[in-house]
């Protein structure tokens, strides 16, 4: 209950602010609804409410701004079922030309996707993020940021990041392991965007904390969790096109950890989407996710997953969306702690996405 009073207070005076400088504070808002219908051994049907996304972007000086970004989602931990959190909180300070030194919790610069979309699922071009946000992405990193953006002809554009690793979290991090990103990518036409980076942690003891993707983490599901010094380096590239008619998606992630037990393990992830506009509204898309975890890693537990799935997005205003989808998802082959391999889940999604 006292999460919830603070967030509103603290919510309550960015829109006061917001109303009494319309012209240098900007307060957004956005949500989403869904319904689900999945099949496997039984048939599972349910509607269920996401995460709202409250987006608050003011303008302190000419060349100062601060970003933040306060969501609430189901937690079957919670009490009340929903939880309050702060997933992007930081002061940008333009300091030349397009440079800029970013202090706070950012989301870490490693593919399109990350740098690019919130959690306003309306501005998703399908329904879920790839299966590498649960086990390989670290998608928050508390620290200092150099960034460049459209830096000449072609909009190159670059990211220099050192903060808290994947084992901190947004008050503490044990040791002195600082995470490194370094990231580049370059927009040599309108509506394309061509990147890549590399992201380093090493974690003297085997954790994953909030800020890592992962769904299945060696500190989580492992009854014997590996905790002894791990490395983790994870290279990316993204393709992103976005034009009047064809939007194409392509997200790469390899990660390799080592440790002193099993040595160097590979881990491999790809996401690809693609769709065609017709008209201002209507968008038939296609998408295929694959990802494989080693089973020398003691991370992540090991696993093998492929979706493919169609789907139809329909969008009322930049605003307000609705999108079905229809995939499968199965495990090529028994890896891990994983049963039943080789048998998919066929899956209905629905989601009516919005913002204000």
């Amino acid at each position: 209950m006292l999460k919830w009073k603070i967030l509103f207070l603290f919510a309550l005076m960015l829109c006061r602010r917001a109303s009494a400088q319309q012209d240098q504070t900007w307060v957004n808002g956005y949500g989403h609804q869904e319904f689900s219908l999945n099949h496997k051994d039984s048939t599972d049907a349910y509607f269920s409410l996401g995460e709202h996304d409250l987006f608050v972007n003011p303008k302190i000086s000419d060349n100062i701004s601060f970003l933040g970004e306060f969501v609430i989602r189901y937690n079957q931990n919670s009490p009340t079922a929903f939880l309050p959190s702060i997933e992007r909180s930081f002061i940008r300070y333009n300091y030349t030309n397009n440079h800029y030194l970013i202090g706070g919790k950012v989301h870490t610069p490693v593919n399109y996707w990350n740098d690019t979309y919130h959690h306003g699922r309306v501005f998703f071009p399908v329904i879920d993020r790839p299966l590498a946000f649960n086990y390989l992405v670290p998608l928050h990193t508390l620290g200092i940021q150099l960034q460049g953006q459209n830096l000449g002809t072609r909009c190159f554009g670059y990211d220099i990041l050192v903060g808290n690793g994947i084992a901190s979290t947004d008050a503490f991090q044990g040791n002195f392991s600082p995470s490194i990103t370094l990231a580049i990518h370059a927009k040599p036409v309108s509506g394309m965007r061509i990147g890549a980076s590399y992201y380093f942690n090493h974690l003297s003891q085997n954790f994953a904390g909030p800020h890592i993707g992962h769904a299945i983490t060696s500190g989580g599901i492992r009854s014997k969790p590996y905790r002894g010094s791990l490395d983790y380096h994870l290279y990316s590239a993204s393709f992103a096109w976005f034009g009047d008619k064809w939007e194409i998606l392509n997200e790469a992630s390899f990660n390799q950890t080592r440790t002193d037990s099993l040595g160097k393990a590979h881990n491999f992830a790809n996401f690809f989407y693609m769709g065609r506009r017709f008209g201002d509204s209507k968008i038939p898309y296609l998408l295929v996710d694959y990802i494989r975890i080693s089973e020398k890693d003691l991370h992540v537990y090991s696993i093998e997953l492929l979706k493919a799935a169609v789907g139809f997005r329909y969008e009322f205003s930049a605003l307000l969306n609705l999108k079905a989808q229809i995939e499968h998802t199965w495990q090529p082959k028994m890896v891990g702690h994983l049963e039943h391999a080789g048998k998919g889940t066929l899956g209905l999604k629905l989601q009516m996405a919005y913002g204000f």
